[in-house]
């Protein structure tokens, strides 16, 4: 979304006739300044109120920017009046009708505390050349309030989990980040040794599949509905297509796999993951994978609920398979994962945590702490307490609907999960597809000038 508005806002500025700026927030903020910063480089023609833009003084017909909260009362004139809005606002707010399932366009789903740098820098170098960097990025969300500020603490928690050589670092993943084209990000992650454990969902696996082996999504087009999508099994994820083919290719690749699987030995979903990275290399040598990279650089990749994906769709055929030629069938040891894990743990003298979105992985890999403790109370060992001493959390939930992706630290911590004396926590209420490549990149950077 904020790709596509940074070119939409790069076209209007270039017209004869500039578009407004609609805002009813404060003006005493690091927002209002990049507003003005705006207004003064001749980029937009004046920034109204919602009132003022509804009254008769104000001709309509022109583009606007809508950034953030506008009032109720006067939310009829704004749409009437704009010719084209772009809506910024984390409230869902926008004209009625002009986004529906699958179909955004014009707006951004967000904290303008968050997105107005990001758009401010990005024009400032499409209209006057100004190249900026991820640093520059990340000091203005540091002179902003709320998102903005919580994005730039983020960042450097992650950035001094990383560095810290004596802390084993452990990855959480959910939602449709693999379908959002983030794949690499995680690659990056794997290559350059920012994880040594990812914890995701088997959708996420699947659909990063596709990537591995040089297939490719596709964009939505709203013109087409779902019924459509089924007949010619052109599969939706949000705004993304999934095409059933892609998967018929997949299950070639995973039924090699599963042939060289010995039903008498222990199998687990990491160890079919670890099988399945090194066919990639063999077979997609020019492609990069998550499984492949993971492969190559010794990372478990742990899916506690496999059974809920297209992997598992592709092993129960394939054990269907078997038992009809009167051979066993594969059986996965979900224990034999959640030990190994589990020991990575007491092994380390640290541990740290980056999560996205919450879901079955974040609370997998968290629950080794209260398994470690009743284990301790009820067998009578005496393996050691380890608690998150870092800790780094991106997801849209709020607190008050109770989901786990919404779950604060604060919350993890009366579990013992972590170390809410010592540790070093950052959560950041937003869209991880922005946050996330923005920690990883500054990341990045700040290892190549170490």
């Amino acid at each position: 979304m904020a790709g596509e508005v940074t070119r939409t806002l790069h076209y209007w500025i270039e017209q004869p006739t500039k578009p407004a700026i609609i805002y009813d927030g404060r003006t005493n903020t690091r927002l209002i300044f990049l507003l003005r910063a705006l207004m003064e480089k001749g980029w937009f023609s004046a920034i109204y109120t919602s009132e003022e833009y509804a009254s008769s003084s104000v001709k309509g017909g022109g583009n606007a920017l809508v950034i953030g909260y506008y009032s109720e009362r006067f939310e009829d004139a704004l749409y009437e009046k704009a010719g084209r809005a772009i809506y910024i606002n984390q409230f869902e707010r926008v004209k009625p009708g002009q986004v529906r399932d699958g179909y955004f366009p014009d707006v951004v789903f967000a904290d303008p505390d968050l997105i107005l740098p990001m758009l401010y820098l990005a024009l400032r170098e499409r209209l006057d050349g100004v190249r900026a960097t991820i640093h520059d990025l990340v000091k203005e969300f540091e002179l902003c309030d709320a998102t903005g500020k919580g994005v730039a603490h983020l960042v450097h928690t992650y950035k001094n989990m990383v560095r810290d050589r004596r802390c084993r670092r452990f990855f959480t993943i959910s939602g449709a980040m693999t379908v959002a084209q983030m794949s690499l990000v995680i690659c990056d992650m794997i290559d350059l040794e920012f994880t040594h454990s990812i914890t995701a969902t088997g959708a996420l696996m699947a659909h990063g599949l596709v990537h591995s082996a040089g297939l490719k999504h596709y964009k939505y087009d709203p013109r087409l509905n779902d019924r459509v999508l089924a007949e010619h099994k052109l599969n939706r994820v949000t705004d993304t297509i999934e095409p059933e083919e892609n998967f018929d290719h997949i299950e070639k690749i995973l039924n090699r796999v599963f042939e060289e699987i010995n039903p008498a030995e222990v199998s687990s979903p990491r160890l079919i993951n670890e099988m399945v990275g090194k066919r990639l290399r063999e077979e997609y040598p020019h492609d990069r994978g998550i499984l492949r990279s993971a492969f190559e650089k010794r990372v478990p990749v742990f899916v506690p609920a496999l059974i809920d994906s297209e992997i598992s769709n592709d092993l129960i055929v394939h054990n269907e398979r078997r038992l009809r030629k009167g051979i066993p069938r594969i059986v996965t040891d979900y224990e034999v994962d959640t030990k190994y894990r589990m020991q990575m743990k007491l092994e380390a003298e640290k541990i740290g945590i980056f999560t996205v979105g919450g879901g079955v992985p974040r609370n997998n890999d968290q629950n080794d702490a209260p398994l470690i403790e009743i284990m301790n109370e009820r067998l009578g060992l005496e393996m050691p307490v380890k608690q998150f001493i870092y800790g780094g959390r991106i997801a849209p939930d709020a607190l008050h609907f109770g989901g786990l992706g919404g779950c604060s630290y604060q919350e993890g911590g009366s579990w013992r999960k972590m170390d809410l004396v010592n540790g070093i926590f950052s959560e950041v209420r937003s869209d991880a597809t922005i946050v996330w490549p923005i920690c990883v990149k500054f990341t990045m950077e700040e290892r190549e000038t170490a």
